[in-house]
């Protein structure tokens, strides 16, 4: 048997209200997910499935309420800066030019001259736009926005992202 994979979708940012609501932060390019979530996960507690009795927009962007059946503030509280997974099996299909932000972490940053300018360690949401956290072979960390200014093609399957000329912007950084 195929053991299952389990992909971080959000961050509990904190409590929201006395009701047991939480306020938690999406991990993922795509809201829509959203409209198809049943169940939850935490880490090391896969057989402990989360049952989501609500999930509604909240305050800010990507940020949702989510209540959780049979939870009250006490327990609420104590996934505050905890990670919710769900089931890879459960995420919907993205179009090509869709991505997950797992799909894009530990991807190769490379220039159309051949340049190797590190590898993505995070993808943050900005809004409009997702940054890249980058680090180089020297530990040091910078931020491409993730637009087509500055990224010419993402190939998850080649573990690849493509960009122009970056040279300054990364100097601007470190």
């Amino acid at each position: 048997m195929q053991e299952k994979k389990y992909l971080p979708l959000f961050k509990v940012l904190s409590t929201h209200g006395l009701k047991g609501d939480l306020k938690v932060a999406l991990l993922s390019f795509n809201t829509e997910i959203i409209n198809t979530l049943k169940i939850l996960y935490l880490k090391d507690k896969w057989d402990e499935p989360l049952e989501i009795a609500q999930i509604k927009k909240g305050p800010g962007f990507n940020v949702f309420i989510l209540k959780l059946k049979d939870f009250d503030y006490e327990r609420a509280g104590e996934l505050v800066n905890k990670t919710l997974y769900i089931d890879f099996e459960a995420l919907p299909r993205l179009s090509e030019e869709e991505f997950y932000y797992y799909e894009l972490e530990g991807l190769t940053v490379k220039d159309e001259k051949g340049k190797v300018w590190g590898k993505v360690v995070e993808v943050m949401p900005m809004g409009e736009y997702e940054l890249l956290l980058v680090r180089d072979e020297k530990k040091r960390e910078f931020y491409i926005p993730l637009v087509e200014e500055y990224v010419e093609k993402v190939e998850p399957e080649e573990g690849l992202i493509l960009v122009r000329d970056i040279e300054a912007l990364v100097e601007s950084q470190l």
